[in-house]
């Protein structure tokens, strides 16, 4: 089910179009030696009472459950291992194990060798992509697809479709420009762009690139996301 938002063109006009997730090609498909599809069956794995932390508490170090897992099996419940269970519900736990029954949202924001950075409150964040939000601009900034590629993570795409005569004309107009001058042109939120495309309220923030293709009087407009920026490692002592 595709969405409707609303783009800017390179001559500044802006119309409302629809944003899809491109329909994927048919899955492979499990069978078993007979034939018949494969399920997917929910099984118990462990129980609290066979994790790592209860057995340190019943054994007292970790020597002493090395010694108990080659006398026996203590890290398995027999009685319940391998038992399907359905209708279950999520719940969240304390780090000794007791149920939480309700919790702060926070905020926390860590850097990239894993370190906790800031803890906050939780902010909603509004939606900057929608019917009622307003026309994402045209940025004017190309990107070659080597460039893109090599420093951007692309992890979805949506590809872009016209609703109407008036829009096939506007959309394939910009898949025409892109294709000609062989680049993708980045999509931001805001009166420069500059901004991060959310799809949803508290969703994640995309940067966008939108790539255009032509084929007779057919044409392709794709909109590759990306959240994560690649950057080159550095060993330590250069």
């Amino acid at each position: 089910m595709g969405r409707l938002i609303s783009i800017t063109d390179p001559k500044k006009r802006d119309a409302q179009i629809l944003a899809e997730v491109p329909k994927r090609a048919q899955p492979v498909r499990m069978v078993g030696p007979g034939g018949r599809p494969v399920a997917l069956e929910r099984l118990i794995k462990s129980t609290d009472a066979t994790s790592y932390d209860a057995l340190l508490k019943a054994h007292g170090s970790p020597e002493a459950i090395s010694r108990a897992l080659v006398d026996g099996h203590p890290e398995i419940d027999l009685e319940q291992v391998g038992r399907p269970f359905k209708n279950v519900t999520r719940v969240y736990v304390k780090p000794d194990g007791q149920i939480l029954y309700s919790a702060r949202v926070l905020q926390v924001v860590y850097t990239p060798g894993g370190e906790e950075k800031s803890r906050q409150d939780f902010v909603d964040v509004a939606a900057t992509v929608g019917e009622d939000g307003p026309a994402l601009p045209w940025t004017g900034r190309l990107f070659t697809p080597n460039e893109v590629v090599h420093k951007f993570a692309i992890v979805r795409q949506q590809q872009l479709r016209h609703v109407n005569g008036l829009t096939f004309d506007f959309l394939y107009e910009i898949a025409k420009t892109l294709e000609d001058s062989g680049k993708l042109v980045f999509v931001g939120s805001g009166a420069k762009g500059a901004g991060p495309l959310v799809f949803t309220s508290n969703g994640a923030p995309f940067r966008g690139f939108l790539e255009g293709r032509t084929s007779g009087g057919a044409y392709r407009l794709v909109l590759h996301l990306t959240n994560l920026e690649l950057k080159s490692v550095i060993a330590a002592g250069e």
